[in-house]
């Protein structure tokens, strides 16, 4: 058992060497509890949110942000999604199933799209992978990558790498290839595809 407790740590540290800027923080306590199984790691944030507060003021901007958290849960909750945190203006969920996770973003980019009034520009980015599970939070290489890929999308763009794009292999979504970026904190390039969503 100390073995393990000995490689535990070991792997907890090498974690905490990809996390940065805030994205995630590893806990850093005993490691009891800690357990990973395979999830797909969805974050979505509103482009432009800060020129949008200060246009409208914060009464309207606040009604606005409360429209998008409105659609956000109900269509995470319609596609088995699990709202991981929020900050008013952006989104973490997880899924246990990636087509489930794709459906989902699509469905959002769709529903913000069709929504009446102030517009709602928002970019996603997903992984999968095993990220790490402790007090209701997610931690790791998995969830930093998501994050970084969402940075690199647009406006209305969901974005995801190779790995997922492989695991929807036969299912009914549409890509293009939008090339290879070196995420913050990476060794390694990652090749991204956007999933196109526009009937």
């Amino acid at each position: 058992s100390y073995l393990v407790a000995g490689r535990i740590h070991e792997v907890m540290g090498i974690i905490n060497e990809f996390i940065d800027d805030g994205v995630a923080s590893a806990p850093v306590s005993a490691p009891q509890g800690l357990h990973a199984t395979v999830q797909t790691v969805l974050f979505t944030d509103i482009v432009g949110h800060t020129e949008m507060m200060q246009r409208l003021g914060d009464a309207k901007g606040r009604d606005v942000l409360r429209e998008h958290e409105r659609i956000t849960r109900e269509t995470l909750r319609a596609h088995g999604g699990t709202e991981i945190k929020t900050d008013g203006d952006s989104f973490m969920a997880s899924f246990g199933s990636v087509t489930s996770a794709v459906e989902c973003a699509v469905a959002l980019q769709r529903a913000f799209a069709s929504r009446d009034g102030e517009p709602l520009h928002v970019r996603m980015g997903l992984n999968a992978g095993e990220p790490i599970e402790d007090g209701g939070d997610l931690f790791g290489a998995t969830v930093i990558l998501a994050a970084r890929i969402k940075e690199q999308a647009g406006a209305g763009e969901i974005l995801i790498p190779e790995t997922v794009r492989g695991l929807l292999s036969g299912k009914q979504f549409l890509f293009s290839d939008r090339g290879e970026f070196v995420p913050k904190g990476f060794d390694d390039a990652v090749r991204l595809f956007e999933v196109r969503w526009h009937e």
